[in-house]
């Protein structure tokens, strides 16, 4: 039997409208306090709608996903939250926005600076070669799009293990997000080699991070999207990521009624030969309200945790209108 649904946002709306219309029938005071009340009525109801349509998305998967509002930072819609909270791995490519914002930030890399990807790349016995398609030099906003490995593990030896460290650590992913109550936290061990910095620089290195810390320091970018005037580090890096799902490897997780802004990741695990897949990113880009994270067990991030961010922004788009 369908469950009965006693209102939807649009009869909110209606209602809201109704009473604006007959001024004399209530108070200031009493209108008011009507007007909250369904308002947060009609919030609760899309976060509702957004929780079902999130589990069905979801559903049988083994990970976690999280949809947070970016202003209020008020979570509304969660799949496996306690794995998002608790769940500590790999960042992999889904780190390399916070490379690059540090490489932009320190002056050790402009966003003009270019690099022809050589492909094939192996650092500490794994093979980490690129796989996207081969276009000519890269500059820093289009290396994000197309998550060039050998472009971030070239440049990312500038910065220094104090700086990955501060890195890692200001983006929040060394402290609890603020999500949920019972949280891991994340570590990144300081880099003794060259080598170890460029893996660190690719999200491959010494370093586990939780979903709920990957979706706040999201949202903490998202939020930075929001203010209107910010530093040309950030706007390429915000660049990078509207081009990632435009045409990038992030391309599967756009959706046709807004543009997304967002970056996959692809991270070996110590376990075994399998990887975890990765997306984390906020819609719509140019004015972010909601942040997103899919965290997929033994996936990639390009096949298949972007096809999935991909129909969770959607079905928010859809609650939204209702």
């Amino acid at each position: 039997m369908r469950a009965f649904r006693p209102f939807s946002c649009s009869v909110v709306s209606d209602l809201v409208l109704r009473l604006s219309h007959q001024p004399r029938l209530y108070n200031l005071s009493v209108f008011r306090t009507l007007l909250a009340a369904f308002l947060f009525l009609g919030t609760a109801l899309q976060a509702s709608d957004l929780d079902a349509e999130l589990a069905r998305i979801m559903h049988g998967r083994s990970g976690a996903a999280v949809v947070v509002d970016v202003n209020s930072g008020h979570v509304l819609a969660s799949y496996h939250p306690e794995a998002a909270a608790r769940r500590l791995a790999r960042p992999g490519s889904a780190f390399k926005p916070f490379t690059l914002l540090a490489l932009l930030q320190s002056g050790k890399l402009s966003a003009t600076d270019s690099l022809v990807c050589r492909r094939n790349l192996h650092l500490g016995g794994h093979d980490l070669s690129c796989g996207h398609p081969q276009i000519g030099p890269l500059q820093a906003a289009s290396a994000l799009a197309y998550s060039c490995n050998d472009f971030f593990a070239t440049f990312g030896r500038r910065l220094s293990r104090e700086e990955f460290q501060s890195t890692f650590t200001k983006a929040g992913f060394a402290s609890p997000s603020g999500f949920a109550a019972d949280e891991a936290v994340g570590s990144i061990h300081p880099a003794r080699s060259d080598e170890e910095r460029q893996l660190q620089a690719v999200g491959e290195g010494d370093m586990e991070v939780t979903p709920m810390e990957m979706l706040a320091a999201y949202r903490g970018l998202a939020l930075r999207r929001t203010v209107p005037r910010v530093s040309d580090a950030e706007q390429t890096v915000f660049l990078g990521l509207e081009q990632a799902t435009s045409y990038g490897m992030s391309r599967l997780a756009s959706v046709a009624e807004m543009k997304v802004a967002g970056k996959t990741g692809t991270a070996r695990t110590d376990q075994g030969a399998w990887t975890n897949g990765w997306f984390a990113g906020y819609a719509p880009a140019d004015k972010p309200e909601i942040a997103v994270v899919v965290f997929l067990e033994r996936g990639t991030g390009t096949a298949d945790a972007a096809p999935l961010a991909s129909e969770i922004f959607r079905a928010w788009w859809k609650s939204r209108r209702l």
